[in-house]
């Protein structure tokens, strides 16, 4: 088989050779016991070697198999597409695909190929291993069969459960009306309505008080005096004396003067700030209406909930507004970066035979930019993401706030002239516990938007101040200013006041500054005046 002459040339040379005799020979004794197919292949498709697997998989003796090219045994691989497989094999290093494999006895079945790349002393080979799938295939279609029979039962089940649903619904539709007969009974009547939370009255056709349970005189504050009397009159001029709209129930009441039979459903608000629930209907003796049943549930706190539910779904609803605003300005912001980006690469790879390279450099320059500013805008992006998920996190520790300002003015004389900047300290300079990477941001936006939107060699404050158990920083410029209109919502993201013209920025400025003051159970104010300055207020609580 392979490698039996080298084996019989290994043994007439040195002793020095002998490692590398036993070498190939385990080699050998490994690949034959491989229960996959192994092929040799060399780049012009001649096969070198095969074992005992891939002899009994073709049905080819071996001396047969190392005197063909591999085009004769695998399909796939045909003479004239085999210079691109062998591109694929040196540029990828592996390769692997399912096919369906012919013996020679005209048998088909389904086949997973892997072929391997490698280099051995200046020359190239490829190992091809073909392994059998057909029984996994048909273990596969045996499950597929079984899920589809276990969708069908469940599919069974589910139909006999909605029929058993709608029977079990039938049924208890039933029993509600058997239960109204049953409540119709006046000898009962008084027992089942001290039982209940509600509170509920039967009034006559005539005006007469039938009965009333004690959660109705409790909910009603109804005093001993006129529960003794039973006039329904009475009741009536009491308890609407309580009800925010009196108007709205007395309409009920007369409608049942007018139509025995009317029925009413209403939410009553008390001034008391209490919320009642309040049914009425036709009360029955037989088949003749003798009067009416009058019931009420005090619905405060579910009120209340219904009312903080619906709250909190305007919030979220806001929220989600909040939030496809924000993607459409972030990806709004991305855009002009990004065409620029597109702008540039395009005539560079145009004109780069042709132009300078100051023509190019300007282009360069362009692309650096741009880069930079997709950097930056990611970064203040993450800063919100982090803040309203929750996921940046309050943490205090000592610092010297002269030394912090000083450090952040010099950070921020590499990308801007801060020649302009008074750095102004008031009061003992103190050590104090604060969050160095919430409060840095702060300033760092602060300070830049000043600069920015303030005349050319104009002067911008950094004061810091020192009062009892609270640090205060105060920003102030002379520039452009802020319109009043535009001050309710100036930390809003993305929002930019109206008189920016074409001074460049995003506005995720302040709206980080503004979470991330908050963030530190701080706060932070805006003074301003069109044309004469702006000055932002940062109040640290210690």
């Amino acid at each position: 088989m392979i490698f039996k002459n080298s084996f019989s040339e290994l043994k007439t040379s040195k002793v020095a050779m002998l490692p590398l005799e036993e070498e190939l020979l385990l080699n050998r004794f490994l690949m034959e016991r491989l229960t996959d197919a192994v092929f040799w292949i060399t780049s012009d498709a001649q096969i070198i070697y095969v074992n005992y697997a891939a002899c009994s998989l073709v049905g080819y003796p071996y001396e047969e198999l190392v005197s063909r090219t591999i085009h004769n045994i695998i399909l796939d691989f045909p003479l004239e597409v085999w210079p691109n497989y062998w591109k694929s094999f040196k540029q990828q290093g592996y390769l692997y695909f399912e096919s369906v494999y012919k013996t020679l006895k005209e048998q088909y079945f389904p086949v997973e190929i892997s072929a391997t790349y490698m280099e051995y002393e200046a020359k190239e080979y490829v190992c091809i291993l073909i392994r059998d799938i057909s029984k996994s295939k048909q273990a596969s279609f045996r499950l597929d069969k079984s899920n589809q029979i276990l969708e069908c039962r469940v599919e069974k089940l589910l139909a006999e459960s909605k029929y058993v649903n709608q029977q079990l619904f039938h049924k208890r539709a039933e029993c509600e009306r058997v239960k109204v007969k049953l409540e119709n009974s006046i000898s009962l009547l008084q027992a089942t309505l001290e039982s209940i939370a509600d509170g509920v009255i039967a009034i006559r056709s005539n005006g007469d008080i039938i009965s009333s349970n004690q959660n109705f005189v409790q909910m009603w504050h109804i005093p001993d005096y006129i529960n003794t009397l039973c006039n329904h009159n009475q009741y009536l001029t009491f308890s609407k004396n309580q009800l925010k709209n009196p108007e709205r129930f007395c309409r009920n009441v007369n409608q049942f003067d007018s139509q025995i039979d009317f029925e009413s459903c209403d939410i009553l608000e008390l001034k008391d700030g209490r919320f009642f629930e309040q049914y009425s209907k036709p009360l029955r003796l037989a088949e003749e209406i003798i009067g009416t049943v009058w019931s009420f549930r005090d619905i405060t706190e579910s009120q209340q909930a219904k009312e903080e539910n619906h709250r909190i779904i305007q919030q979220e609803k806001q929220l989600a507004e909040d939030r496809a605003y924000f993607i459409s300005m972030v990806s709004h912001e991305f855009r002009n970066p990004l065409n620029i980006i597109s702008y540039s690469t395009s005539l560079l790879k145009r004109h780069s035979h042709s132009w300078n390279e100051k023509k190019k450099l300007q282009y360069l320059q362009n692309l650096q930019t741009a880069v930079e500013q997709i950097n930056q805008l990611m970064d203040e992006v993450l800063i919100i993401e982090s803040v309203e998920a929750g996921k940046l996190q309050y943490e205090l520790k000592p610092l010297d706030l002269n030394l912090f300002c000083q450090e952040v003015l010099a950070e921020m004389s590499f990308y801007t002239n801060l020649n302009s900047v008074n750095f102004i300290i008031e009061g003992d300079c103190q050590v104090v516990w604060v969050d160095k990477k919430l409060l840095q941001p702060v300033l760092t936006n602060l300070l830049s938007n000043a600069i920015k939107y303030s005349p050319t060699n104009s002067k911008v404050d950094l004061l810091l101040s020192y009062e009892d158990k609270k640090v205060i920083f105060q920003i102030k410029d002379r520039g452009i200013g802020i319109p009043v209109v535009d001050q309710q919502q100036l930390f809003k993201p993305f929002y930019r006041g109206g008189n920016v013209g074409d001074i460049p920025g995003n506005g995720l400025g302040l709206a980080i500054a503004k979470k991330l003051t908050d963030l530190h159970h701080s706060q932070i104010d805006v003074v301003s005046e069109v044309g004469k300055g702006t000055t932002f207020t940062v109040t640290l609580l210690l």
